[in-house]
């Protein structure tokens, strides 16, 4: 049910946005729908977080080296990329940050939608 809310307010307020409907009540759906954007990003925290310390430790450790080594993998291919192409705007917070959460997306985000026990 979250999903089909998530999917459906997400295009409604996509359409907002592009159309630049400027009214009270478009307004407040889009405020809404920001406020449900983080309830439900903590939910995916509570939930991974509680998948997690149902994990064994073999499983921990093979997600913490999957998670590493896309982390090294994709920041590395960043830095490379903007070394050559655009050797005057290289920004390591962005690039770091991309690669961060990319990483836990690779390692980690299946422990939200699936239980594992």
């Amino acid at each position: 049910m979250f999903y089909t809310i998530f999917v459906v307010s997400t295009m409604i307020s996509l359409f907002i946005v592009y159309k630049n409907i400027d009214n009270s009540f478009a307004f407040k759906f889009v405020i809404g729908y920001v406020v449900f954007l983080m309830l439900f990003l903590f939910y995916f925290i509570v939930a991974t977080v509680i998948n997690v310390r149902k994990l064994k430790w073999f499983d921990i450790r093979k997600r913490m080296y999957r998670f590493i080594s896309a982390f090294v993998l994709l920041s590395g291919t960043s830095i490379i990329y903007y070394y050559f192409f655009r050797p005057v705007e290289i920004d390591c917070y962005r690039i770091f940050s991309i690669a961060l959460g990319l990483s836990l997306g690779i390692a980690f985000l299946d422990l939200a939608f699936f239980r594992k026990d």
